[in-house]
């Protein structure tokens, strides 16, 4: 939220539409498409969804994939990682949010190196995951924009050869008339053209494997 392509359609729109207030609500995937459905919330932005029933939904923009580790960890000096350097660490990985897709992305990462992962399950929101990764815990993935926000005892970095991405797609009700909605997605499609303008030599592929909506970390906002 404070950094990337969402922060930066937020602001944005406040600037075109001062008038309108952003109510901004966290929560799963299936919540937030429950109150999509309800009218009770504009618009959902969703990583790696697949499609809605009875909902729209458009891809947006896209996110590296980083690892974040302990300032103190010994690789920690190194200005980027392979997959081999991380096969053999401790993952800690969230039960919510995008945490099961996260899962199998490492399991399967870690097997291309003939090793069995070593994963560990917390029930816990990021900022805590992140504490528990600067005590030493362990390590953990995140995507791009995560990476941009200073957390204490960690440093971010980049992998050479990950070469897939965060795939983020905005869901919307086919019922909702709203012109305030409807400016909003102008902005966000004309924004991700321009993106994908600047970037069209790259090849950007979808990162976890697309999973039912209700697994997902989303963030959500009733314009």
């Amino acid at each position: 939220m404070a950094t990337g392509f969402l922060a930066d359609l937020r602001r944005r729109y406040r600037a075109a539409h001062p008038g309108i207030e952003q109510s901004i609500v966290e929560g799963p995937s299936s919540h937030t498409l429950a109150m999509i459905r309800d009218g009770k919330l504009d618009v959902a932005f969703i990583i790696n969804v697949a499609n809605v029933p009875d909902c729209h939904s458009r891809h947006l923009w896209n996110e590296a994939l980083v690892i974040a580790l302990p300032a103190a960890h010994p690789i920690a000096t190194l200005e980027s990682l392979a997959w081999a350097d991380l096969a053999t660490e401790n993952f800690l990985v969230r039960q919510g949010g995008a945490g099961p897709q996260v899962f199998e992305h490492i399991v399967r990462r870690v097997a291309e190196h003939g090793r069995s992962p070593r994963l560990q399950r917390r029930d816990v929101g990021r900022d805590t995951l992140m504490h528990m990764v600067a005590a030493g815990e362990g390590i953990t993935l995140t995507h791009e924009a995560g990476s941009h926000m200073p957390f204490p005892g960690i440093v971010f970095r980049p992998i050479d050869d990950e070469k897939e991405h965060a795939w983020f797609s905005a869901v919307w009700s086919p019922q909702n008339r709203s012109p305030a909605l409807r400016n909003f997605l102008d902005l966000a499609m004309h924004m991700s053209r321009m993106d994908g303008l600047t970037m069209q030599a790259q090849t950007v592929p979808s990162s976890f494997p697309v999973k039912i909506p209700g697994h997902h970390e989303t963030g959500a906002a009733p314009l």
